[in-house]
């Protein structure tokens, strides 16, 4: 018996209120599993995310420890830095003690050159003061002499001998004098060193008494230093005990990301599991509304599939006697090489049918929504999802830099290549019903029902004729 026998064949009314119970009972079955297929297409997305925020952790992770690894590398080279640093300055503390022992040195001697220089000038005094008393006995030697001499002439021949020791005497006078003026001169010239001797030691005092509280003051500021590396060592144990415990964290970070991303995998493949199952039992679901819609038992769905599939027959036979009257070249009406519209957003595409398609299609798409109020949209794709023609409520022209608004309101020219989309334009069977939920934005879904025919022009498959409705 062929299928048409079948649809022509009457069961009896308590057999058909059964096929009729089965069609809806698989109707609402197969759009629970729409809806949990949804609900695991949804889980599958965030696992996917949460795997990619995983990964993005454990890269950050990662890098963190290589972080923390240079942290502690460069603290380990500071302590370094610092302990050498510690023991140049304990030898330049060494070398500054040794300095200001010198210097207090020095000042000690110069005080004590100062010192001699003092007793050197009383020596000096006196020496001037002996010599004073020696011009002076030279004066009156050199006076006795004259008389002498004066007397010994006097005398005479008995005077004579007299007269020449009177004569040595005056010489001799004569000789102390010049050696005793010799004397103040060299005491004017040393007196004149001594004094010159006397400025530089002071200068040289204070000098060495700066050179004292400069030295105290260098030792003071190396203790200062030397505290202060102390502290900076201190603290730099401290931070590279505490980079450890970072870098300990951060492996028992990175384990536990790759527990949790052993846990989502083992997720993702029990989802995509699940999916497979739920995707066969919902092939199941739609096959079996096909088989018991296809017994001739009016359902909830038989109208909408004999307008869906009178639809798709009454385009294919125009179309095809369009292209044999020469009116659109049936190579055009099966272009399929997609030209992106610029500026678009979300991307629209044309062909070079989308024009006549445009001309032509809104009677049949718009007949039909018409005829069926609860139908949601009625639209031609062909067999990659292309949609050409919407229809007029969702073809308005795009806003510029308005995605959202687009997206809702301008859905022609668009491509909908998603698994309803793919299928319904590449069924080849008289139909298809499918379920899935439709995102109304904002977090909401409403279950639809999509039902498809396809549309064959001159016998070669061109794409189908989809119809939408919500389901009660």
């Amino acid at each position: 018996m062929s299928s048409e026998d079948i649809r022509d064949f009457q069961f009896p009314p308590e057999i058909s209120q059964h096929i009729k119970k089965v069609a809806d009972d698989a109707g609402k079955m197969v759009i629970e599993i729409a809806d949990i297929a949804g609900e695991i297409d949804d889980i599958s997305t965030q696992t996917e995310q949460q795997a990619q925020e995983f990964e993005n952790l454990r890269q950050v992770a990662a890098v963190m420890e290589e972080n923390t690894q240079e942290i502690h590398q460069a603290i380990a080279n500071g302590v370094e830095v610092v302990d050498t640093a510690n023991r140049d300055l304990q030898n330049s503390r060494s070398q500054v003690e040794t300095s200001l022992n010198q210097i207090n040195t020095l000042a000690t001697s110069v005080q004590s050159i100062a010192g001699a220089l003092e007793n050197l000038i009383q020596a000096l005094s006196e020496v001037r003061r002996v010599a004073q008393s020696i011009r002076a006995i030279a004066g009156q030697t050199n006076l006795l002499a004259l008389n002498a001499t004066i007397e010994a002439a006097r005398a005479g021949e008995a005077g004579r001998g007299f007269a020449v020791v009177a004569s040595e005497v005056k010489t001799l006078a004569g000789q102390t004098a010049q050696a005793t003026k010799q004397i103040d001169e060299t005491l004017d010239n040393l007196d004149n060193q001594i004094k010159q001797l006397q400025n530089e030691s002071e200068r040289g005092n204070r000098d060495s008494l700066k050179a004292q509280e400069g030295t105290q003051e260098i030792g003071t500021a190396l203790e200062m230093v030397a505290d202060a590396i102390t502290r900076v060592k201190n603290e730099l144990d401290g931070i590279g005990n505490n980079t450890q415990n970072i870098t300990q964290s951060v492996e028992a970070l990175i384990g536990g990301l790759q527990t949790l991303d052993q846990s989502l995998e083992g997720n993702r493949h029990n989802i995509n599991s699940s999916r497979e199952q739920l995707n066969r039992l919902r092939d199941f679901g739609e096959g079996l509304i096909h088989n018991t819609n296809q017994l001739g038992v009016e359902t909830s769905d038989s109208r909408y599939i004999r307008g869906v599939k009178q639809t798709a027959k009454k385009i294919g036979d125009f179309l095809t006697e369009e292209v044999q009257q020469g009116k659109i070249a049936l190579d055009s009406l099966f272009d399929q090489d997609y030209q992106e519209v610029p500026g678009s957003n979300p991307q629209q595409f044309t062909t070079r049918a989308t024009a006549y398609l445009e001309t032509v299609l809104p009677r049949f798409q718009e007949a039909l929504l018409e005829k069926e109020p609860n139908l949601i949209f009625v639209v031609c794709v062909d067999t990659n999802g292309y949609l050409p023609v919407h229809n007029r409520k969702y073809s308005q022209p795009q806003r510029p830099n308005d995605p959202e608004w687009n997206a809702a309101n301008c859905r022609n020219k668009r491509m909908f290549n998603d698994r309803v989309g793919l299928a319904a334009g590449r069924n080849n069977n008289d139909f298809l019903l499918q379920a899935y939920r439709r995102d109304m934005g904002g977090g909401k879904f409403v279950m639809m029902k999509d039902i498809s025919a396809p549309i064959f022009i001159q016998g070669r498959h061109w794409g189908g004729l989809r119809a939408a409705y919500k389901t009660e």
